[in-house]
């Protein structure tokens, strides 16, 4: 502790330390430690100093310039090894290591014009842990604590800007393994793992004025975490209790786009969850793929005039077409919020998110007809006849394909297993006029239940409870980009191998609504509804409730309201009952 005082009062004292000058000082005291320091260009300054036996170390810095690089290496134990290497100035290192047969290595090539420095800090104590780290341009921040044995964590942050690139890596255990890789700025990790063969890689792709946040938490034993984001406004969570667990999260976003969220919390083992979001839009910009197209239908021969002999021209029967290209302005679109949270508890149980807002454009096309005076009539001769009228159909279509802006919807799904080898699939995604969303919701608790679920375009609603194990259900509903039907879906499923399957559907722009309830209790029952607006009905609505308490019961309600509202309720109690419904 003492040569550690003498070191940064020496360090410190301006009688040994000018600003131009390159400082090194080295302590050693055990046997057979080796360091070497490497400086050129002025304004570098590096401190080792190691105890015991074995250790090495190299450091070397250049081109600092007016901001300085700074190096500190401190080594206690055996067989240890760190490298320095820094160059460009605005550069900060410091490594750590106490036990047996650790290694650092650290690279970091500043930028004069960076705000912050790069700044990296690495302190491993135990046996054969490593770390390497590699920064460049400046305002790069990164930590990494090593307890245990056999833990490796690699770091590499790059291309911040005015922003800033921040990574914080713990493993405290044995065989853990991190990997993390940002640039572009604007990108916040942390990652903690405790136990025993944990595995957490993580990348980052950051924007001017938006963030990515990531926080991966690991306890117990080979787990497995993966987070990727790029372009801003995403925020992901993983938190992992047990063994063998497995979850991996996507997210990309552009500056059109919301917001992507995502958190997955597993605790047992083997569970499985991915997480894939996505949310983008666009600008408006000068589009130049419109026409006007024109045509002329005349179904008989016809005269007119010329302005050479004999002065008349005959025209034939038939369609000429003509077309122009017509620029016009593509209005922007944007996408909308993702929002996923998956809980698993147990054994084996999987679960596949999958939701995309992204905004698109819908064309737009117009036609006009009117008839026509084209010339005049013609003889049998062939010769006109003036006093004759022929009349033609003269048609203009006007087509800008992408002129009505539809924005990305908001996606908000929900999953939580409870049990063991339960599966859940959530679908979500589109496009709609208006601001809406897709809501989901997936609770299974026991063992081999089955979930699928899919919604499009927004004003969708469902929600899924089973009870029991191996109960299946599927859940479809779909919207048009510009209706303003309600989609509400509900089933619960209490006991074993029930089968549930609804589908709803809004075509054109209906303002009604479609609602399901299918509720089973028992064993082996089945349950069909689908439901259909298939016309423009104001107001027109279908709603449908089964209940199924028994053995071997079976339902099919199908509903299509094309002028008029729907309303079937079905209830079987008992064993081996059949219903069968269609209104239209």
């Amino acid at each position: 502790m003492r040569m550690l005082t003498t070191l940064a009062v020496l360090l410190a004292t301006t009688s040994l330390a000018s600003a131009a000058s390159n400082e090194s000082f080295i302590v050693q005291a055990g046997s057979n430690n080796h360091a070497i320091a490497g400086q050129t260009g002025g304004n570098n300054n590096q401190g080792t100093v190691q105890l015991g036996r074995r250790n090495s170390a190299l450091t070397v810095q250049s081109q600092a310039s007016s901001k300085s690089n700074e190096s500190g290496v401190l080594q206690i134990g055996a067989h240890n090894g760190a490298v320095a290497l820094q160059t460009g100035g605005n550069n900060k290192q410091g490594t750590v290591q106490g036990g047996v047969g650790n290694f650092a290595v650290t690279s970091q090539k500043g930028n004069q014009g960076s705000v912050a420095a790069n700044d990296s800090t690495t302190a491993q104590f135990g046996a054969f842990n490593g770390s390497i780290v590699n920064q460049k341009d400046g305002n790069n921040k990164q930590t990494t604590l090593q307890v245990g044995g056999s833990n490796f964590a690699a770091t590499s942050q790059d291309k911040a800007g005015t922003n800033n690139n921040t990574s914080s890596t713990t493993q405290l255990g044995a065989f853990n393994s991190a990997l993390v890789g940002q640039t572009g700025g604007n990108n916040n990790q942390t990652t903690l793992s405790v136990g025993v063969g944990n595995f957490a890689a993580t990348s980052q792709t950051g924007a001017a004025g938006r963030k990515n946040e990531s926080s991966t938490l690991q306890f117990g034993g080979f787990n497995r975490s993966f987070a990727g984001q790029a372009g801003g406004g995403n925020d992901q969570g993983t938190l992992q209790f047990g063994y063998g667990n497995l979850s991996a999260t996507g997210q990309t976003a552009n500056a059109q786009g919301a917001t992507n969220s995502a958190l997955t919390t597993q605790v047992g083992i083997g569970n499985k969850a991915m997480t894939l979001q996505s949310t983008k839009g666009s600008p408006s910009f000068l589009a130049k793929d419109g026409s006007l197209t024109s045509s002329l239908k005349v179904s008989e021969k016809y005269a007119t005039i010329s302005l050479s002999s004999p002065y008349y021209q005959i025209n034939q029967p038939g369609t000429t077409t003509a077309s122009v290209t017509i620029p016009y302005v593509a209005p922007a679109v944007s996408g909308g919020v993702n929002a996923a949270s998956t809980l698993q508890v147990g054994k084996g149980n999987s679960a596949l998110t999958v939701q995309n807002s992204e905004g698109a454009r819908a064309g737009f096309s117009e036609t006009a007809s009117d008839t026509v005076r084209v010339g005049a009539g013609v003889k049998n001769s062939g010769k006109p006849d003036w006093d004759k009228k022929v009349y033609g159909t003269y048609t203009e279509t006007t087509v800008l394909p992408q002129w009505l802006p539809l924005n990305g919807v908001n996606n908000n799904a929900a999953t939580v297993q409870v049990g063991k080898k339960n599966a859940a699939i959530t679908l979500q995604d589109g496009v709609n006029i208006a601001k809406t969303s897709n809501d989901s919701l997936v609770a299974q608790f026991g063992e081999k239940n089955g979930a699928l679920v899919s919604q499009q375009n927004g004003l969708n609603g469902q929600a899924t409870i089973q009870l029991g194990d191996r109960n299946n259900a599927v859940t479809l509903q779909k919207n048009a980009p510009v209706s303003g039907t309600v989609n509400a879906a509900a089933t619960i499923q209490a006991g074993s191998k029930n089968r549930a399957f609804t589908n709803q559907l809004a075509a054109n722009p209906l303002v009604g609504a479609n609602g399901s309830l299918i509720a089973q209790f028992g064993t082996g029952n089945a349950a069909i509804a689908s439901q259909t607006g298939l016309q423009p009905m104001i107001g027109a609505l279908n709603t449908q409730a089964t209940v199924q308490v028994g053995q071997g019961n079976f339902a099919v309600t199908a509903q299509n309201s094309a002028t008029v509202s729907n309303t079937s309720v079905t209830a079987q109690f008992g064993s081996h009952n059949v219903a069968f419904t269609s209104q239209h």
